[in-house]
């Protein structure tokens, strides 16, 4: 590419992003018209948004990956979806309230709960969904799993109410937020993209210092998510070293204490 290319694609991204227009790849386009083709799709879209897409996207849609591969032994993957997912999403969408009744893991249940919604989450490390929300009468931000979910009911109130508990919730969020930094060993610098990959669901940044040759992730998540991270570093090994965060090398630290006592030859 020679320097007007690259001049001209600077001015027309700058102006796409100034008109608040984000352009979509084929390649894009393509993975999306596949995703439509899962059986769980029809749940997440209603029928007329579903049908919207597949006729957008029917010129990228690839041919049946079915009659390519033969997948032997796969693993049993489970429905990703809740029957919840929608309704709550419509209530979000709406600016409304909830009228909650739902169970806990220690066998306890409460009874027309009003709260706040904020958000739906799906963990890849528990394959569930959870809804954040924000109690009404004791202020907590609870994360709920839509499995102890027994029913929700929309409460419809005013936008501007809806959104005076914002700025509430964001700073209870703001105050769970954690930061490490991780850095990948040179060494293994080849591998970047499988690493980074790893992290691919949270919020980071990359840098790169030209005179260690060394690329270091900054993470940003919330508190419950660490357990998920430490998942990730243990898969990734000797590849990354945590360089930031007393919190994550303390919990690290006590689970490999943890698997070599196991090992541990008895003491007699």
């Amino acid at each position: 590419m020679n320097l007007f290319d690259k001049i001209h694609n600077y001015q027309l991204v700058t102006r796409l992003d100034e008109a608040g227009l984000y352009p979509v790849t084929s390649h894009e386009k393509a993975w999306l018209a596949m995703m439509l083709k899962h059986p769980a799709a029809q749940s997440f879209f209603e029928a007329g948004t579903l049908s919207k897409l597949q006729q957008l996207t029917a010129a990228y849609a690839p041919a049946d990956e079915r009659e390519l591969f033969i997948e032997k032994a796969g693993a049993r993957t489970r429905n990703v979806w809740h029957p919840l997912v929608r309704k709550l999403r419509q209530i979000i969408l709406g600016k409304n309230h909830i009228l909650i009744h739902a169970g806990t893991r220690n066998g306890r249940a409460y009874r027309n709960q009003r709260g706040v919604p904020y958000k739906l989450e799906f963990s890849l490390a528990k394959k569930d969904w959870y809804l954040i929300w924000l109690t009404f009468d004791s202020e907590h931000l609870l994360t709920t799993p839509l499995s102890l979910i027994r029913s929700a009911k929309e409460i419809y109130v005013e936008d501007a109410w809806y959104d005076s508990f914002l700025p509430v919730i964001e700073n209870m969020l703001a105050a769970r937020r954690q930061t490490a930094k991780i850095q990948v060993v040179r060494r293994y610098n080849p591998e970047l993209q499988r690493i980074l990959y790893a992290f691919s669901c949270f919020d980071k940044e990359v840098a790169y210092d030209p005179d260690t040759q060394e690329y270091t992730i900054t993470l940003r998540f919330l508190q419950d998510e660490q357990e998920f991270i430490l998942s990730r570093l243990r898969f990734l090994g000797l590849r990354v070293k945590v360089v930031e965060s007393d919190q994550l090398k303390r919990r690290m630290a006590e689970s490999a204490a943890n698997a070599l006592a196991r090992y541990a030859p008895p003491l007699h």
